[in-house]
């Protein structure tokens, strides 16, 4: 019964309640791993995600379909990277994949999961990506976590371009 109890509250410290993805404190303590001089990081391969506009659909729609587009992008990110990644909510509507091994393919597939989605709604979905896998140019895991970072808001940028 305690070793349910405790294994029930670690769950709970560690995973995001709306998503069910991790969490913030999951994806710190993942880090600190990552961080250290010991660790392989050969064949991660990191994507940052971020929900275009999401304060947009939720003055448009309510919260509750802003809240709809989070579970939706989360349940996308598990169903395409994650059984090859661990999948974080670290705040409001980012998400980090730390993944191991070449998952380009399933981005892909994840944005056309989005793709489909927008067919079913009123709305619009869009998310930013950008990944990339570890390569020696990199000094650590927070550089390139930073890399992916940048090329997330690229790709928001570029989408909004689009649209104008």
């Amino acid at each position: 019964m305690k070793r349910k109890c405790i294994q029930q509250m670690l769950k709970l410290a560690y995973t995001d309640v709306m998503t069910g993805t991790l969490n913030r404190n999951a994806y710190e303590r993942r880090l600190n791993t990552l961080r250290k001089e010991s660790a392989d990081l050969r064949d991660i391969t990191v994507i940052a995600v971020d929900i275009n506009d999401l304060k947009k659909l939720n003055d448009t729609y309510g919260h509750q379909t802003g809240d709809e587009a989070l579970k939706t992008v989360a349940e996308f990110l598990l169903t395409s990277v994650g059984e090859r990644a661990e999948v974080y909510r670290i705040g409001g509507d980012e998400f980090v994949c730390i993944a191991f091994g070449k998952i380009g393919g399933y981005i892909s597939e994840f944005k056309d999961l989005i793709g489909f989605r927008n067919k079913e709604v009123p709305y619009s979905l869009e998310v930013s990506v950008g990944y990339k896998p570890y390569d020696d140019s990199f000094e650590s895991i927070d550089a390139l976590i930073n890399h992916c970072d940048k090329l997330m808001y690229e790709d928001k940028k570029h989408s909004r371009q689009k649209q104008i």
